[in-house]
C-alpha cells in the first residue's frame, strides 16, 4: 500500500522569495565617464577662437597706443614750429597754455645733442611715472607699453620722446595718461563686442558643420555598436547604412556586413545549442517515462488480480507520452514547439500520479504527505505540471537515498498548496540535506549539477522551463532548520482557474 497521508497543516506563507535576476550586461555601463566627443570638440573650438582673438587683439591694442601718442606728437611738432618762429623763442603765457591744452601735454621740450629747451610747461611740473620712446619702438616694447597704459592708475604721467621737425632734434612730452587709458578701454570694448560676435557665429557654424558631418554619424555608429553588443543575436539591432559616400558611410557598410555575419553565426550556434539541449531534455524525460512504464508493466505481468485492470490504462497513457515525445523530437528540428494546453485540473490528482510513477519500491522507503484539498484546482497544462512534479519528486527521492534525511528525521516528502496573490502557490519540500549555498543560485541552469552520480543535471532546468511556459515561476526557498521538512523547499506559482474559485 502507498504510504500517502492527508493531514491538516498550517497554511503556507503567502510571501515567497523573488526569483534570482541575472545580472544585466548594462551594469558595466556604470563606469565613470568624461565629457563626450561633441563637448570636447566644442570646448576645443572655443579655446582656439579665444586664442585667435588674443593674437589679434594684442597687436591692435599696441597700434592704438602708438597712434594715439603719435597724434599728440604731431600736434607737439606743430607747436614746436610756432615756438621756433617767435622772435625770442617764447610765447605769451596764455597762448602757451592753449597750445599745451591743444596738444594734451603738460610740458613740451625740444632736445638736441647739446641743448635742452623747455618750450612750454604747466604751472606745476609733473612727476613722471612711465616712459616711452616713439622713435623706433619694437613690437615687444609696444605691447608692454600698451598693456601698461591699459591698466595705468588714475592721473598717471607718461613721458614720451619722438622725432622733432628740426634736424638732429627730438621732442619730449609729458602727458596725462588718463585720456589714453580711456581711449584704449573704449577700443577694447568695441573690439571685443565685434570680434566676439563674429567668433561666436563662426564657432557655431563650424561646430554645427562638424556635428552634422562627423559627430552625429560617429555617435550613431557608437550607439549601434553598444546596442548590438548587448544583444548580438537580435537582427533588428543591425545598423542600417545611411548611404553616405564618405569614410563614415563606408564604415557603416562594413559594420552592417560584420554585424549581419555575426548575428547569423550566433543564431546558428544558438540553434545548435537549443537543439542539443532539447535532445538532452527529451532523452531525460523519455527515460523516466519508459522506466515508469516498465514498472507498471512488470506489475501487470506478475499480479493477475483486478489491480492489473486499474493499472493498464496508466501503462497505455505512459507509452502514449513516450510516443508523443518522440514526435516532438522531429518537430523541434523544424522550429515547431508544442504550446501548453492549459485547462482547469485538480492538483491532488496530478501529485498522486507523480507519486505512483516513482515506483512501488520507493513507497516503502519514503513517506509522501499530500496536504492538498481534493477541490484545489489550477489552470495549467496537466502534462507539463506532471513532468514538473515528477522531476522534483525524483530529485528528492534520489537525494534521500544517497545522502539520507537530516538530523534523524524520517525520509519524507511533502506537497502543499495555498492561494497567494491571485494565483496558486505549490510547495514541494523534503527532509533531505538540501542544496549547498554555493550551488543554490544555479540549480535551474542546464547541465549544472545532478542529485546523483551519472545524472544529466536537467531535471530542474526542465521544471523551470515548463513552469515558465505555463505562466508561472519556480524558486528554491531558504531552508528552515526548525521546520520538520528542512531540506530542499521548492515553491511554484501558477495561475488559478479563469472562472470560479476553490
Amino acid at each position: 500500500m502507498l504510504d500517502i497521508q492527508s493531514s491538516p497543516r498550517p497554511a503556507l506563507p503567502v510571501a515567497r522569495p523573488a526569483p534570482l535576476q541575472p545580472e544585466s550586461p548594462s551594469v558595466a555601463a556604470g563606469r565613470p565617464r568624461g565629457p563626450g566627443l561633441a563637448s570636447r570638440l566644442l570646448l576645443l573650438t572655443i579655446g582656439f577662437a579665444l586664442l585667435a582673438q588674443v593674437l589679434i587683439f594684442v597687436p591692435r591694442l599696441a597700434a592704438v597706443h602708438d597712434n594715439w601718442l603719435r597724434g599728440r606728437l604731431a600736434a607737439a611738432n606743430t607747436a614746436a614750429l610756432v615756438f621756433a618762429a617767435s622772435p625770442d623763442g617764447t610765447l605769451p603765457k596764455d597762448l602757451a597754455k592753449k597750445i599745451l591744452d591743444s596738444v594734451g601735454a603738460m610740458t613740451i621740450a625740444l632736445k638736441t645733442s647739446d641743448t635742452h629747451r623747455l618750450l612750454a610747461v604747466a604751472e606745476m611740473p609733473p612727476v613722471v611715472s612711465d616712459f616711452y620712446d616713439l622713435r623706433d619702438p619694437s613690437l615687444t616694447e609696444g605691447v608692454r607699453a600698451a598693456v601698461g597704459a591699459l591698466f595705468a592708475p588714475k592721473n598717471a604721467v607718461l613721458r614720451v620722446i619722438g622725432p622733432a621737425p628740426m634736424e638732429r632734434a627730438f621732442l619730449e612730452l609729458t602727458l596725462d595718461e588718463t585720456p589714453l587709458t580711456a581711449e584704449m578701454w573704449r577700443f577694447t570694448r568695441t573690439f571685443l563686442s565685434i570680434v566676439m560676435t563674429i567668433s561666436a557665429v563662426v564657432v557655431l557654424v563650424i561646430w554645427a558643420s562638424i556635428w552634422v558631418m562627423v559627430l552625429r554619424p560617429v555617435r550613431r555608429l557608437t550607439s549601434n555598436i553598444v546596442a548590438f553588443g548587448e544583444r548580438p543575436q537580435d537582427a533588428a539591432r543591425i545598423i542600417a547604412p545611411s548611404g553616405s559616400r564618405d569614410e563614415i558611410g563606408h564604415a557603416e557598410q562594413a559594420l552592417a556586413a560584420m554585424q549581419t555575419a555575426l548575428s547569423q553565426e550566433l543564431g546558428q550556434k544558438k540553434r545548435l545549442a537549443e537543439l542539443g539541449l532539447a535532445v538532452a531534455k527529451i532523452n531525460h524525460d523519455l527515460r523516466n517515462m519508459l522506466t515508469a512504464a516498465q514498472l507498471i508493466s512488470d506489475r501487470l505481468a506478475t499480479i493477475p488480480d483486478p489491480l492489473a485492470i486499474r493499472l493498464a490504462p496508466r501503462l497505455v497513457a505512459t507509452l502514449d507520452r513516450a510516443i508523443a515525445f518522440c514526435q516532438e523530437t522531429l518537430t523541434y528540428g523544424a522550429a515547431v514547439e508544442k504550446a501548453p494546453l492549459r485547462r482547469r485540473i485538480g492538483l491532488r490528482d496530478v501529485i498522486q500520479q507523480a507519486i505512483e510513477a516513482s515506483g512501488e519500491r520507493e513507497h516503502d522507503r519514503v513517506s509522501f504527505d499530500i496536504d492538498v484539498s481534493e477541490t484545489f484546482e489550477i489552470f495549467v497544462d496537466p502534462e507539463h505540471l506532471l513532468r514538473v512534479i515528477e522531476n522534483l519528486n525524483r530529485n528528492a527521492i534520489q537525494a534521500l537515498a544517497q545522502f539520507g534525511p537530516s538530523s534523524g528525521r524520517p525520509a519524507a516528502i511533502r506537497y502543499a498548496a495555498t492561494r497567494a496573490g491571485g494565483g496558486a502557490l505549490i510547495e514541494v519540500c523534503d527532509t533531505g540535506p538540501g542544496f549547498p549555498p554555493h550551488l543554490a543560485r544555479r540549480i535551474f541552469e542546464p547541465f549544472h549539477l545532478s542529485t546523483r552520480e551519472g545524472g544529466s543535471g536537467l531535471g530542474l532546468a526542465i521544471a523551470a522551463d515548463l513552469t515558465d511556459r505555463n505562466g508561472g515561476t519556480i524558486a528554491l526557498a531558504p531552508r528552515q532548520p526548525d521546520d520538520f521538512y528542512c531540506g530542499a523547499r521548492f515553491q511554484i506559482t501558477l495561475p488559478t482557474p479563469r472562472e470560479g474559485s476553490v
